[in-house]
């Protein structure tokens, strides 16, 4: 299974509103939104408070680019329910389904296509555009398995 923007669609066909995920307690349109946000905060289009942007910078850049050089990225043997920032589990009270399934499929596309040697994210600074496509990747991917896509 690899997740590209030549197959995003297929996998996103079989998601539906009605969606129930193997673990987890987002809904399809929650999981879609979290994906999303992840993207847009990834590529800047949505910024995060400036706390958590220097912590992340200070303390975690160093390590979490070591970290992504031993992690399995195997959305299978992946820890279920992994922690996640706040940011990432706020949802507006209503989400619009299809509007967030063709944002998704837009947005990874626009990921694939970053063509740059480095990009500059907003929590780790500059970093390879690989690293930066290799987490997106992962992100949706591990997501769209807990839905069930990839069975």
């Amino acid at each position: 299974m690899h997740l590209d923007s030549n197959n995003i669609e297929k996998y996103l066909e079989t998601l539906d509103e009605n969606s129930s995920p193997k673990w987890g307690v987002m809904n399809s349109s929650q999981m879609l939104f979290h994906c999303n946000s992840f993207i847009d905060v990834t590529l800047g289009h949505k910024r995060i408070n400036f706390i958590t942007r220097m912590y992340s910078r200070l303390f975690f850049r160093y390590f979490f680019l070591k970290y992504l050089n031993y992690i399995d990225f195997n959305v299978y043997k992946f820890q279920k329910n992994s922690a996640t920032l706040k940011i990432f589990k706020t949802y507006p009270e209503s989400i619009k389904f299809d509007k967030e399934k063709n944002k998704l499929i837009k947005i990874y596309k626009k990921v694939e296509e970053i063509n740059s040697e480095k990009v500059f994210h907003q929590m780790y600074g500059q970093i390879p555009s690989s690293v930066l496509k290799k987490l997106v990747r992962f992100h949706t991917s591990y997501h769209l398995n807990q839905f069930g896509l990839f069975s």
